[in-house]
Formats: C-alpha cells, sequence, structure tokens
C-alpha cells in the first residue's frame, strides 16, 4: 500500500462498467486491436502527442510491437495501458492508457488519460462510461490531482461527454492542443 492505495505497477487493477472490462493489455488482444487500430476514422481522434508512434496499424506485426513496447512500458513504471473489452463480444474495442505519479520516481501533479476506441464506440453511449470509471478510479490510483486527455474538434461526442464528465478547456503549453482537464 501505497497512499492509501495499491501500486498498481505490482498489480494491474481490473474494472468493470456497464458494457466493458478494463484490464492490462496483452498480445492475446492483437488481433482485435488491429481493428481498431487500423479503424481510419479513429485515427484523427487517438492521442499522439509525445509518443514515439502515431498508432495508425496495418499489421498483425505492427499490432503486436506496439503491444509489447506497452507492458515494457508497464513492466518500467511508465504507464498503463488497459484494453478495452466489450462484454457482450468478449473482443478487445479499443484501449485507455493512463500514467501518473504512482510507481515514478518523479511526482506529477497531473495525470494524462487517453482514450483509442474503435470508431463505432466513440459515442455518448459509451465514452462517459470510461470517463465516470477515471473520476472514480485514476485520481487515487495513480495520485493525481488532474486529470487531462485530449479531444479535437472534431470529436463533438467526445467533447460532449468530457464537458458533461466536469472536464474543462485546458491550455497546456504550445504544440499540445484541444485538451480537457478535470
Amino acid at each position: 500500500m501505497r497512499y492509501g492505495t495499491s501500486d498498481p505497477y505490482k498489480k494491474c487493477p481490473e474494472f468493470k462498467t456497464k458494457h466493458f472490462i478494463l484490464r492490462l493489455v496483452s498480445e492475446i488482444d492483437k488481433d482485435d486491436l488491429l481493428s481498431c487500430y487500423t479503424d481510419k476514422d479513429s485515427w484523427k481522434i487517438f492521442n499522439s502527442d509525445n509518443c514515439t508512434s502515431d498508432f495508425r496499424y496495418i499489421s498483425s506485426e505492427n499490432m503486436e510491437e506496439c503491444i509489447k513496447s506497452w507492458l515494457d512500458a508497464y513492466r518500467n513504471k511508465g504507464f498503463i495501458r488497459f484494453s478495452i473489452i466489450e462484454n457482450k463480444t468478449q473482443k478487445a474495442v479499443g484501449t485507455v492508457e493512463m500514467f501518473g505519479s504512482s510507481g515514478l520516481v518523479k511526482n506529477h501533479e497531473r495525470g494524462v488519460l487517453r482514450i483509442d476506441f474503435a470508431s463505432k464506440y466513440e459515442s455518448l453511449e459509451y465514452i462517459p462510461e470510461l470517463l465516470t470509471l477515471a473520476n472514480e478510479q485514476f485520481f487515487t490510483l495513480f495520485q493525481v490531482d488532474e486529470i487531462v486527455t485530449k479531444a479535437i474538434p472534431a470529436a463533438k461526442e467526445r467533447i460532449a461527454a468530457l464537458l458533461s464528465a466536469g472536464y474543462e478547456p485546458f491550455e497546456w503549453e504550445p504544440g499540445r492542443e484541444h485538451y480537457y482537464k478535470k
């Protein structure tokens, strides 16, 4: 226990919402996730700011390498990438990434939330579930005072969900535009 919460880098938690289960990404998710990461309608919404990739994959091998890098980052306590598993189909339909101060040497007051969804889930039916989960769990789990996330102007439903969940537009720094924070 650290700061009243378990270290998510020792044992990654799993979460269940109405439509989804979030758990640590796994190499067994590669074919399901490839459907999300080859979805050209989703590409423009992905937040790849300060990442080593734009998350536009075209092959199973690309997806497998990406998952391996996410798992390496988890082992190195850099961030956690959760697979979003649809309850009904038991298929991975996207990912959620979160990082903050938990497990890191450097203390971060601000955590970054990334939500990559296949375009058919980019709606007010599903996005609020993930934001509610983040609001209820991630502040404590990742030991942050603020959570920031990106939503480009074209992502109308995501922006509506963010505003409804209490996020506000946030001007971060040059080159990092279209952010919201809570």
